[in-house]
């Protein structure tokens, strides 16, 4: 490790080593981008991984729920340490933000149509229909960009709302692989296409100024994941998805 990196990881090493902070002592920490509109489990898992891997580290992290769009600009620009969870191609079309190579989880992109509704099953096959999807993700704003006929939502909630009221031919979703499909009470009227429109891991990303954490976050992730442990605060952040993002650390 460089000499400069060193400094930088006991710096942080010794920022951190006491609980984070109070309001009687503030103590400095990472803040870490998280995604504020998710109703999934990705955010929670990613979430639930990084915090017991910085735990393992003795570095504090906190997370802040933004919007994806500002988040990725503040990251970008250093005002914040990371982002929690964000497709690879996030990095490579920002130089000064670093992957953490090992995943957090997978996506799939799912897609939602009205019940009788006869639909191509592949993203090939949507550029006829109106495709509804979530405000500023990247994996889908990315795989829709040459389909002409795009609508934003800002929520899952109005986007199942655009598709009822025939606003949208299909709605996509992005979900943790494995993860269990929306409730069949927020469907009604609604069926879930039978297979996923794509699927992708999702990484951590790092701020260029932290870069010599980099090798001992990425260890520690892969211990967890090599354990088990990784998928067990996955699926803990599945079950407990439908609670407030205050409610699901």
């Amino acid at each position: 490790m460089r000499g400069s990196s060193r400094r930088q990881l006991m710096l942080a090493l010794l920022a951190c080593s006491l609980p984070c902070a109070t309001a009687a002592e503030p103590v400095a920490a990472l803040r870490f981008a998280t995604d504020a509109n998710d109703q999934s489990g990705l955010a929670p898992g990613a979430r639930a991984l990084l915090s017991q891997a910085f735990e393992r580290l003795g570095i504090c992290v906190r997370f802040e729920p933004l919007p994806l769009r500002r988040s990725l600009r503040m990251t970008a620009q250093g005002q914040l340490d990371g982002e929690a969870l964000r497709i690879r191609a996030v990095a490579d079309g920002h130089p000064d933000l670093l992957v953490v190579p090992v995943p957090l989880a997978s996506v799939e992109v799912r897609g939602y149509v009205r019940r009788g509704t006869s639909i191509a099953h592949d993203l090939a096959g949507l550029a006829p229909w109106r495709v509804g999807y979530p405000r500023g993700v990247v994996l889908l704003e990315g795989l829709l960009v040459q389909l002409p006929r795009r609508v934003e939502a800002t929520s899952r909630h109005d986007l199942l709302r655009l598709l009822r009221a025939g606003i949208v031919d299909v709605a996509l979703i992005t979900a943790a692989a494995g993860e269990p499909g929306i409730d069949a009470a927020q469907l009604d009227g609604l069926v879930a296409l039978p297979a996923p429109l794509h699927v992708a891991p999702l990484f951590a990303l790092l701020h260029a100024r932290q870069r010599g954490l980099l090798p001992h976050l990425a260890g520690v992730l892969q211990q967890m994941e090599d354990s088990g442990e990784s998928a067990r605060l996955r699926n803990e952040a599945w079950a407990g998805a439908a609670q407030p993002w205050s409610d699901a650390r």
